[in-house]
């Protein structure tokens, strides 16, 4: 259940496009975090979408010649393996590189950063909550029982 940052051209992908690409993120990214198709997970995953004018996104100063993407990943440390990252990382690059309309290359692929960010244990607050990874494991655990 992590917070899912994306930058994109806001010529890349129309609105619907963007939703269907973030409902894509968001699942791919609980899957790797072992929580599945749990609505309870699904409840906590939200995906911040930031399309860009075209001109704020750079290479060296330069123009892409094709779309660049970064999507950053906050989520409590011990919700997602390190081994987990790569794979997940080469995941989100399809779905953006299948977004745009382009067949996956691994160099095309280096169009798309993916940043983690391990939030603390303590650290990753909802409102006056602190949301620790062991009770919404638990939670999901029961919900997938039920």
């Amino acid at each position: 259940m992590p917070l899912i940052d994306v930058y994109l051209s806001e010529t890349v992908l129309d609105a619907e496009g963007r939703q269907v690409l973030a409902d894509e993120l968001a699942r791919l990214a609980r899957r790797a975090e072992g929580y599945g198709d749990s609505r309870l997970a699904a409840s906590l995953t939200w995906v911040y979408l930031h399309p860009m004018p075209e001109t704020a996104i750079t290479r060296s100063g330069a123009a892409p010649a094709r779309p660049l993407w970064r999507i950053e990943i906050a989520a409590p440390v011990g919700s997602l393996a390190a081994d987990a990252k790569p794979a997940l990382a080469a995941e989100l690059a399809r779905a953006c590189l299948a977004a745009e309309g382009t067949a996956w290359d691994a160099a095309e692929a280096r169009r798309v950063w993916v940043l983690y960010r391990d939030v603390a244990e303590g650290d990753w607050i909802a409102g006056t909550t602190v949301a620790r990874v062991a009770a919404i494991r638990d939670a999901v655990a029961r919900e997938q029982a039920a």
